[in-house]
């Protein structure tokens, strides 16, 4: 296990060559925070290295690389995790085991940390009803291997609020820079054209990554019951029209929407569930993601982040849509 960067340490970051962990470990630094990074050994770090901070390499199934990453630090940002994986089994090892893994490791090296802030998922909720967004109070129901695994891994951090102070955030769809998923979209606006499943409207709770960062170093300071579930989100609720237009006026094109029926999405997603079983590489499209895509409904209130943790987004659509596309265009990326 090599590390590299500054030997001082203050917090802990996992999943921090991620899209949102490198925004978190931006913020942080800006801060002036000492940063810690549990990072695989096949990330690219470039821009950890950069930043200065310390690094392990390891995972969350490597309990040596764990050991050494949480001794002396005083906050967890827990954000590792797998989005995408070619068989079940692969969301759990990470996402449930990887999480038990570390918490049992912290609670027996380091138990007198002040918060272990557990990044999960609007998708551990699952879709909600077309009226009103979900509550923390409402019963988790799933629909892809993804979301349940994550919700796995929420409980896994709620049995240890006795332990430590726990604090779990629920995020919405995320968007912003070093967002590769999104991108796609961006990428297809700009010639002209959003494809999207399904005939029907779309709605979706969406936050820019920014003010997720910033939700993230609210929940490690504010003094929460332990245990606490917060959704992370604009109070707006969104469409695959509105998103659509909001990057087509930034990238000064016209826009036309493709709907594609239900029956061609699901084929979609059996194609990459074919390439992944043939591969051993999960694809960006597959059954369980076209499932995700399909439901009409992903609104989530944060009302009870606003109220408890202060949290209150300063990005609003058409200023962070402006803000991405300028970082993709100076990356090269658009």
């Amino acid at each position: 296990m090599a590390q590299s960067g500054n030997s001082g340490k203050g917090v802990l970051v996992t999943g921090a060559t991620g899209f949102v962990g490198r925004n978190l470990v931006d913020a942080l630094s800006r801060q002036g925070e000492r940063v810690t990074c549990l990072v695989r050994a096949s990330s690219d770090t470039r821009l950890l290295e950069q930043a200065g901070v310390r690094l392990v390499r390891g995972d969350v199934n490597d309990a040596a690389a764990i050991r050494q990453a949480v001794s002396g630090v005083r906050t967890v940002y827990h954000l590792a995790g797998v989005i995408k994986a070619a068989r079940r089994d692969q969301y759990f090892r990470v996402n449930r085991e990887g999480t038990r893994l570390l918490l049992e490791i912290l609670a027996e090296e380091n138990p007198g940390i002040s918060r272990f802030v557990h990044m999960s998922s609007l998708a551990a909720a699952g879709p909600s009803g077309p009226a009103e967004g979900l509550g923390e109070d409402d019963t988790p129901r799933p629909v892809s291997w993804y979301g349940e695994s994550k919700l796995e891994s929420e409980r896994e951090a709620v049995q240890f609020a006795k332990t430590f102070p726990v604090t779990v955030l629920r995020p919405s769809a995320v968007y912003g820079p070093h967002d590769r998923e999104t991108l796609l979209a961006f990428r297809m606006i700009r010639r002209g054209c959003l494809v999207t499943p399904g005939r029907s409207v779309r709605r979706f709770s969406l936050v820019h990554v920014h003010d997720l960062a910033a939700a993230c170093l609210l929940a490690a300071a504010r003094d929460t019951p332990s245990g606490s579930v917060y959704f992370i989100a604009r109070p707006e609720i969104c469409t695959w029209e509105e998103l659509g237009g909001a990057i087509a006026r930034e990238l000064g094109r016209r826009c036309r929407q493709i709907r594609l029926p239900g029956w061609t999405a699901g084929a979609v997603g059996l194609a990459g569930d074919l390439w992944a079983s043939a591969t051993g590489r999960a694809a960006t499209l597959n059954s369980q993601k076209v499932r995700e895509l399909m439901q009409p409904n992903w609104i989530c209130n944060p009302s009870r982040a606003l109220s408890e943790l202060g949290f209150r987004p300063a990005i609003d659509l058409q200023r962070g849509i402006r803000e991405t596309v300028r970082w993709y265009r100076e990356q090269g990326w658009l």
